[in-house]
């Protein structure tokens, strides 16, 4: 076989694996916001998740209701060219009992929640973020009312 036909003969499978490669190349983006509730105010306590086409997206709230969606661990972009359910989760302070060693607690701590329930669950929370194919920074705020 020349090298002539041995390219010819090559080409199309080599050309077939870098369309695989190039194609299976997943593009992300950054994508931050804050959390606040309709006066302005930050929601500093709990977390964002979204849920969209097989894939899982966090973040945690900081103090001044701002995050950053990543995809495994922080730093992680999210993947792009997706729609995702978003929810607002462990919104909530919880009261602090101090308990001597040993003791056992008389009940457990209250639990006030911080956001209305409905923003619990990606059925009735209203909240959709389009992620368009693009690696470019996003932005999506989030407002959210109180119980």
């Amino acid at each position: 076989m020349t090298t002539y036909s041995k390219i010819t003969f090559c080409l199309p499978a080599l050309l077939l694996i870098c369309c695989v490669v190039v194609g299976c190349s997943e593009v992300r983006a950054p994508v931050s916001g804050k959390v606040t509730f309709p006066d302005g105010s930050p929601l500093a306590v709990g977390e964002v998740r979204g849920y969209g086409d097989g894939t899982h997206i966090r973040a945690n709230l900081g103090e001044d209701g701002s995050f950053e969606l990543y995809e495994v661990k922080p730093g992680d972009r999210v993947p792009s060219g997706k729609t995702y359910e978003i929810t607002i989760v462990n919104a909530e302070e919880r009261e602090v009992v101090v308990v001597r060693p040993g003791a056992i607690p008389s009940a457990p701590p209250k639990i006030t929640p911080l956001v209305h329930d409905k923003f619990s669950n990606a059925a009735t929370s209203g909240l959709k973020l389009e992620v368009p194919k693009s690696s470019k920074p996003m932005e999506y705020n989030i407002e959210v009312t109180k119980p």
